[in-house]
């Protein structure tokens, strides 16, 4: 009898991480690349599914119930794949957005799957005025447009922005106030688009360059990037493009002095914008107000005190040895600085209700290379095309170029097959790389620290309840995403390469 009173009672402490997690939806899919996938929600549930295999476009929708609507081949009018930059909700669609390149002449090819019917509609090529000059650098989607970016010579930007399905705003904003960088287009190497559902790690914020949209304008934010005449002294910039001026605006945070690296890393949240810098015998964390860049909170410690914002402690994963797990947690506090200092510091910021904010905080190492004197600069090469001319078939060769990181990633947005972070070459940096991170609960309105009881079963953040659900997994997933539904719900889908199955689990963070 005590036994079963026993099992009882290892019930009820397990219940509530167990309501913590719900699967949702079970989906079998016949794909050989989980790098193929894509996956985009809408705030009602549903969920469509989409890869590319065999000349065909291949869609799932689930709705929100986590019950399969439809399930559909689409016999794609261009045996090669379509290359996704960016997805898109709409009132009635999910949108792909693809780019399509004959010559000289570019165009936007998207597709659309009715957001409750499932429902396939092949939109119209929109063809891009785009000079000879202008070199492609990426492009992203937010809730109302969707954007393609170049650069020109004289590195201003160019922006091709969505009106409607057949026509392409074209606008050109100067960027004479930047000063220079060592490397041409250094600032665009990293560009990459906060996402409302962009994964708050430290993989996902140790980018140094950052768009943010909000309605008709832009802010771009640079990190680490020195000052006209002043080397040795490193800010952060934010360049505004108000795109119905086109109009750009230049401001900067107050500079830091930094010896070798950069050593900070920046995070925009509503109207605050928060910078951490890490230093072997320093931590600070400064709130401005991003309106007037006034500091509106810090806290700073030294290597001798604790990190009393801490929420969590701080997690190490990825520095596996021979007998190590590859998740570690570091405790003391002499090591807590130095390991948070080590590689390229990264801050996210997310907010799942309106009271609190949670701040991941830490620093990325990036793989090591096998060959440390190759060319550090990832290119790849363009595949060759046969085009038909008045004089017969003509080849044009591929050419090589930089494998630039703006269009999503993180294993959670359309695939760039232009960017593998853990790309497996001779000479090529390999593995997932090394973060050191903890997580920190503030009051949204005053920036204190908010209390958090030690025995509740809801203070997990919802990262750390998918973190701790990952580590349960027999094999790390290929490909997983992120997404919120409801208030404080998160779908989190993962793809199981045995069972060839695409699995959506539901957290929630109370």
């Amino acid at each position: 009898m005590r036994y079963i009173f026993l099992a009882l009672l290892l019930l009820g402490f397990a219940a509530p991480e167990v309501r913590a997690q719900q699967e949702f939806a079970s989906l079998e899919l016949p794909l050989r690349r989980a790098e193929d996938l894509v996956s985009v929600a809408d705030g009602d549930g549903n969920v469509c599914l989409y890869f590319f295999q065999g000349g065909k476009l291949n869609f799932s929708l689930v709705d929100a119930k986590g019950q399969t609507v439809a399930t559909q081949e689409i016999p794609y009018r261009n045996g090669q794949q379509p290359q996704v930059l960016g997805t898109r909700v709409t009132d009635t669609e999910f949108v792909f957005y693809s780019r399509f390149v004959n010559g000289n002449k570019e165009y936007v090819r998207p597709f659309a799957v009715n957001r409750y019917s499932g429902a396939f509609r092949s939109l119209p090529d929109v063809p891009l005025r785009r000079e000879r000059n202008e070199t492609f650098v990426g492009a992203f989607a937010d809730a109302s447009h969707f954007y393609m970016i170049y650069t020109d010579k004289k590195d201003n930007l160019i922006l091709h922005r969505e009106l409607d399905e057949s026509y392409y705003e074209k606008k050109t904003f100067q960027l004479a106030d930047l000063p220079r960088t060592r490397t041409k287009g250094e600032r665009q190497q990293e560009l990459i688009f906060v996402h409302p559902d962009l994964e708050r790690t430290v993989f996902a914020g140790q980018h140094r360059s950052k768009i943010y949209t909000r309605g008709d304008k832009l802010y771009l934010v640079f990190d680490g990037f020195s000052l006209r005449g002043k080397k040795n002294e490193l800010t952060t910039e934010i360049l505004t493009l108000d795109w119905p001026s086109g109009k750009t605006e230049y401001r900067t945070l107050p500079s830091l002095a930094v010896k070798n690296e950069a050593n900070f890393n920046s995070f925009l949240h509503s109207n605050t914008l928060f910078r951490v810098q890490l230093e072997k015998d320093a931590f600070t964390l400064t709130a401005f107000d991003f309106s007037s860049l006034q500091p509106i909170k810090e806290y700073r410690y030294t290597a001798d005190q604790d990190i009393d914002i801490k929420a969590t402690p701080v997690h190490q994963r990825g520095a596996g040895a021979l007998f190590s797990s590859g998740n570690s947690v570091i405790e003391k506090t002499s090591k807590v600085m130095r390991n948070l200092s080590t590689g390229k510091p990264a801050i996210t910021v997310d907010a799942f209700n309106d009271s609190t904010l949670q701040l991941t905080i830490g620093s990325y190492q990036p793989p090591a290379r096998r060959n440390p004197g190759g060319d550090p600069t990832r290119l790849v090469r363009t595949p060759d095309r046969y085009i038909q001319t008045s004089r017969g078939l003509f080849l044009m060769p591929g050419r090589w170029i930089p494998a630039y990181s703006l269009p999503y990633r993180y294993n959670m947005f359309p695939y760039n097959r232009y960017y593998d972070p853990f790309y497996n070459q001779a000479g090529e940096s390999v593995g997932p790389g090394i973060s050191t991170y903890f997580r920190a609960v503030l009051d949204s309105e005053t920036l204190d620290k908010a209390f958090v009881a030690k025995d509740d079963s809801t203070a997990a953040t919802v990262q750390d309840k998918i973190e701790a659900y990952e580590e349960e997994l027999k094999q790390t997933p290929e490909y997983k995403t992120l997404y919120r539904y409801g208030n404080n719900k998160l779908h989190y889908g993962y793809f199981d390469k045995r069972s060839k199955t695409f699995k959506i689990l539901e957290f929630t963070q109370n």
